[in-house]
């Protein structure tokens, strides 16, 4: 007669071994890393912060005031700026950037007496803007907004590609 407790072997069943537990967990891993990537694929993207958000619209701000030049003016070239700040700066040694001089009708810049709510929204930012020939007539105009957050500094950037038209000679027809 068998005893009840030996399996078919003969052998003891007192529990699964660590080979067959290291089995499951692979098998486990592997059959849950899809899923994994679908549920991180499926998330909204993180949000941006609110400077980010303030410097890419400042950016494309200088970039529409290019394009509006361009427009207005097509044999000029957007020139190239240092890292200039965007409001008057206290120290008042550092130029204003060209493209927010002209902010609510001043002609140097946003002071803080002229509209302090939104002179120290903007203080943080820099504007710079490098211009790359390309061709012939074709040039890229790269816009940086620059700002400190956390205690690292941030820079956002817009590109664009333009054409540019020579002034083209003045031919006289006389008699």
């Amino acid at each position: 007669m068998r005893c009840p407790d030996l399996p078919a072997r003969g052998w003891p069943r007192g529990g699964t071994s660590l080979f067959e537990l290291l089995l499951v967990a692979c098998l486990l891993s592997l059959s849950l890393a899809p899923l994994f990537y679908v549920v991180k694929l499926s998330r909204p993207p993180e949000r941006e912060s609110e400077m980010e958000f303030t410097a890419t619209l400042l950016a494309h701000h200088v970039l529409e005031k290019i394009l509006a030049r361009q427009h207005a003016s097509p044999d000029t070239l957007p020139s190239m700026t240092t890292e200039e700040p965007i409001v008057v700066t206290p120290e008042g040694f550092r130029v204003v950037s060209e493209y927010f001089r002209p902010l609510l009708g001043k002609d140097l810049g946003l002071e803080e007496v002229d509209n302090p709510k939104l002179y120290w929204a903007l203080k943080p930012f820099t504007c710079q803007v490098d211009t790359y020939y390309l061709d012939d007539y074709l040039y890229k105009v790269i816009v940086y907004i620059g700002y400190e957050e956390a205690g690292r500094k941030k820079r956002v950037f817009l590109e664009r590609l333009l054409a540019h038209q020579p002034p083209q000679p003045i031919l006289e027809i006389g008699p």
